[in-house]
């Protein structure tokens, strides 16, 4: 059975992303995303759909509930979709 911290390395990986960079977009340690990865700590509700937004991927994907990476609602990536999701990102983290 995939579990969350398969699915979240696969997908960071697939954005040729390290774990360094995710962690800092996502205002985390390098160990925690690593203890993610690993599967030994769970995000927050937040920081999952945080790192969902940030991976391009839907929450059900990280969680292993579906194997499509979008939700079958979600309509193609638009540049206004992805200024949102920037700036969501920013505000989380802080810095706006």
């Amino acid at each position: 059975m995939v579990k969350f911290g398969e699915r979240l390395k696969e997908a960071r990986a697939a954005k040729h992303m390290s774990q360094q960079a995710l962690a800092d977009i996502i205002g985390k340690s390098l160990n925690t995303v690593g203890l993610y990865e690993r599967g030994l700590r769970q995000p927050s509700l937040e920081t999952l759909c945080l790192l969902a937004d940030t991976l391009e991927v839907s929450v059900d994907y990280l969680l292993a509930r579906t194997e499509n990476k979008l939700s079958s609602s979600s309509p193609d990536t638009s540049n206004s979709d992805l200024e949102t999701r920037i700036s969501r990102i920013e505000n989380t983290i802080g810095l706006e």
